[in-house]
């Protein structure tokens, strides 16, 4: 009688070939990521950044130029104005007259510089409208521009649309990028 022999499998191998490795989800993962959060931080940064820029420009847009130092400025109730001089020009001595004749209420302590091409405007001195309507100016003959202050908020949400753009689109293209590659060596690798 002869007996059979049936090896016995070395280590715990069955003769069966291993199983496939799962292909990670991180490269597929990090390009969504970064791919997302390129586009909201460029589209928010701009949007973000045109509507700031946008109220300062609007605010420079309402400057109201007295060449000849006297005239009258159309306000609404409420409205917190400045009044602005030449760059290098001494500050004038002016009188501001509500429509109802009497003084002006004082303003804003803040400081302002605006550019109209050409000419440099600084701001010596404030009022606001208590009421709506026609305020005279009289600022002896020297030229002088009346408007709002130009708006701090305005000018943080401008610079910081500008910076979430540029930051947020760096980390949003770094993240992609190292996505891309991981797929590309995994696929390599495959």
């Amino acid at each position: 009688m002869s007996q059979q022999f049936s090896p016995q499998p070395a280590h715990g191998y069955t003769g069966a070939p291993p199983a496939p490795r799962k292909k990670s989800k991180a490269p597929k993962i990090l390009m969504i990521l970064g791919g997302a959060i390129l586009a909201l931080s460029v589209i928010l940064g701009v949007v973000l950044a045109v509507a700031g820029f946008g109220n300062v420009a609007s605010g420079a847009g309402k400057l109201q130029v007295l060449e000849s130092g006297s005239g009258t400025y159309s306000a609404e109730a409420d409205e917190s104005l400045q009044l602005y001089v030449d760059e290098g020009t001494p500050a004038p001595s002016c009188t501001v007259t509500a429509p109802s004749g009497e003084a002006a209420a004082p303003g804003t302590a803040q400081s302002s510089e605006l550019g109209t091409g050409e000419r440099t405007w600084v701001s010596f001195d404030s009022f606001t409208a208590t009421e709506a309507g026609d305020y005279t100016i009289d600022c002896g003959g020297t030229p002088v521009a009346v408007g709002p202050p130009v708006s701090i908020g305005g000018i943080f949400a401008g610079v910081g649309g500008v910076l979430m753009g540029v930051f947020g689109g760096m980390l949003g293209f770094l993240l992609l990028l190292v996505g891309v590659i991981l797929h590309f060596v995994s696929k390599k690798k495959a």
